[in-house]
C-alpha cells in the first residue's frame, strides 16, 4: 500500500519514523512519500520531499513571515500527492498545516489517518469537526484527547504515548554510567534544553544560561540540535562554562540531577527519564497576546496537562527570568519535599499514559484502515 507522511517538526520526525517502521512489519510492500527529517530517511530509505530543516516556525507572528515557505509546503505536498496517489495520508501533528492539508486531499477523494492529532482542546476546539469530516480515524497520544475529539464526531482512539516507548531502554540505565559514556565528568549535571527552532533558542537559552553562575557545583551541559553548529550556541552564551551533547537527549536527561526544558515534547522525556525540571516558555508579545485570547488550558506542559494539576513549575513569558529561574531551580535539584513531589507527580502521570506501544498499534489501524482501500 502507498502511505503520504507529513510531519514537520523534530518531534513528528521521530514519531513517525518508529510508525513506519511499525507499518512495514505489517505491510511488507508498504511504500512511503513523505514530508519529514533524517529519521523518517533512516527508516523509509528514501529521501523527502521536503527537509523540516527548511521548516521551524513558532509562534504567530513568525508564522506570518514565513508565508512563502509556508506556501512551496502547500505546493510541494499538493504535488506530491496527486503524483503519488497514495492509499492514505498520515498527517503527523503538525495541525497549523496538516489540518488545510486533509481539507485539500479531502476535497479531491484522498482518504486519511490522522496520527497525534493536533491539541484542539488548547485552543479553536472547532476544529475537531473538521479532523471528523475528512479523517477516518483519528489516533491521540494523550488519554483524555479520544472523549475531547469525539464530541466531534471523529472516530478516535488513543494508542499509547510513543515517548513511554523510546524512554524506556534509557530509564533502566545507571545515571553514573551515562555520564562516563557521553563522555562527561563526574560531576552532577543540570541540563538544558532550548527547543530544537532557532527561534526558540534565541529567546530562551540566554535566559537559561544565566543562571549558570548561581550553581556552581553543577555542570551544565545543553542539548544542541541539528542544524545549528556549535558556534551558533556558543554566540548565544558568550563566557557561560557549558558542555553541548548532540543526538543524546534522552541519554543527557538521564544522567541528570535537574533540567530546565522548552515547552513540547521534551517535557514527556525529562518526566520519564525521572528528571525533576523547570518549562519554560517565552515568545514575541503579539504572538503571546493572541495566544492569550485563544487558548483555553491553564497549563502548558503535557507533565501538567496529563496529570490536570501542577506537578511541575511554567514559568510563562513575563515570568521567565533568571531570578525566577534561579528559584525554581534550587527547589528542584536540592533534595527535599519539592523534588520528592515532582517524582511522585511522574509516576502517576506514567500510569496514566500506559505501557501501549504506540506506534505499533497505530501501525495496526492504518494498516487495516489502507486495506480498506
Amino acid at each position: 500500500m502507498r502511505y503520504f507522511l507529513i510531519a514537520g517538526e523534530k518531534s513528528g520526525d521521530q514519531h513517525a519514523a518508529g510508525l513506519m517502521i511499525r507499518i512495514r512489519e505489517q505491510d511488507a510492500q508498504a511504500d512511503f512519500r513523505f514530508i519529514g527529517g533524517d529519521a523518517m530517511s533512516e527508516a523509509s530509505g528514501n529521501e523527502p520531499l521536503l527537509h523540516i530543516d527548511r521548516l521551524g516556525f513558532m509562534g504567530f507572528t513568525q508564522l506570518l513571515g514565513q508565508a512563502g515557505r509556508i506556501l512551496k509546503l502547500f505546493k510541494v505536498c499538493h504535488q506530491g500527492i496527486l503524483e503519488f496517489k497514495p492509499d492514505l495520508i498520515i498527517p503527523v501533528d503538525f495541525g497549523g498545516f496538516n489540518l488545510r492539508l486533509i481539507r485539500w486531499a479531502g476535497i479531491r477523494g484522498f482518504r486519511s489517518v490522522y496520527y497525534i492529532t493536533p491539541k484542539i482542546w488548547a485552543w479553536m476546539p472547532s476544529r475537531g469537526k473538521k479532523i471528523a469530516r475528512y479523517c477516518e480515524k483519528a489516533l491521540c497520544i494523550l488519554p483524555f484527547e479520544p472523549d475531547f475529539l469525539s464530541r466531534y464526531g471523529a472516530d478516535s482512539h488513543y494508542t499509547g504515548n510513543p515517548v513511554v516507548e523510546y524512554t524506556e531502554p534509557v530509564v533502566k540505565q545507571d545515571p553514573g554510567q551515562v555520564r562516563k559514556r557521553l563522555g562527561l565528568p563526574q560531576k552532577e549535571i543540570i541540563a538544558l534544553l532550548p527547543g530544537s527552532r532557532n527561534q526558540e533558542i534565541r529567546m530562551l537559552l540566554p535566559i537559561m544560561a544565566g543562571v549558570i553562575p548561581h550553581f556552581p557545583a553543577f555542570q551544565f551541559v545543553i542539548a544542541a540540535c541539528d542544524p545549528f553548529p556549535d558556534s551558533y550556541y556558543q554566540n548565544l552564551l558568550p563566557g557561560m562554562p557549558a558542555t553541548l551533547v548532540r543526538g543524546k537527549t534522552l541519554e543527557l536527561l538521564r544522567a541528570s540531577r535537574s533540567a530546565l526544558v522548552t515547552s513540547g515534547t521534551a517535557t514527556l522525556e525529562a518526566a520519564l527519564t525521572g528528571t525533576p525540571q523547570v518549562v519554560c516558555y517565552r515568545t514575541s508579545g503579539i504572538s503571546y497576546l493572541v495566544a492569550r485570547l485563544l487558548i483555553r488550558v491553564k497549563h502548558i506542559s503535557l507533565v501538567n496537562l496529563v496529570l490536570g494539576r501542577t506537578c511541575v513549575d511554567e514559568l510563562i513569558q513575563g515570568r521567565l527570568k533568571v531570578s525566577t529561574l534561579q528559584m525554581s531551580l534550587e527547589r528542584i535539584t536540592a533534595e527535599g519535599p519539592r523534588r520528592q513531589e515532582i517524582l511522585e507527580g511522574y509516576r502517576e502521570m506514567k500510569i496514566r499514559l500506559t505501557d501501549r506501544k504506540s506506534a505499533e498499534e497505530a501501525a495496526r489501524i492504518i494498516v487495516a484502515a489502507a486495506i480498506r482501500t
